[in-house]
């Protein structure tokens, strides 16, 4: 994964859009893929470890609360389709 296509899906994410980091959690480990691209990046920023630690951990609740989104939205359509479908 090149670092335009990473910006841009960081990007989509800032502005709410779940749509491209849900291509890798539907992926077999592509979670944890997209945590070790993300731990690659902080590592090389110019912060002390215990900096660099907050961050990934701070990273990894987010993506935990994207994941919920995700989940919550997928149940929202699962009703929409039982009441108009």
């Amino acid at each position: 994964m090149d670092t335009e296509k990473l910006e841009q899906i960081i990007d989509s994410i800032s502005k709410g859009d779940t749509s491209l980091i849900e291509v890798f959690f539907k992926k077999p480990g592509g979670r944890k893929f997209f945590e070790s691209l993300v731990l690659i990046v902080i590592s090389r920023l110019p912060y002390e470890q215990e900096e660099k630690e907050d961050l990934f951990i701070a990273f990894r609740k987010a993506l935990n609360k994207i994941e919920e989104r995700i989940k919550h939205q997928k149940e929202g359509q699962k009703i929409l389709q039982q009441v108009y479908g």
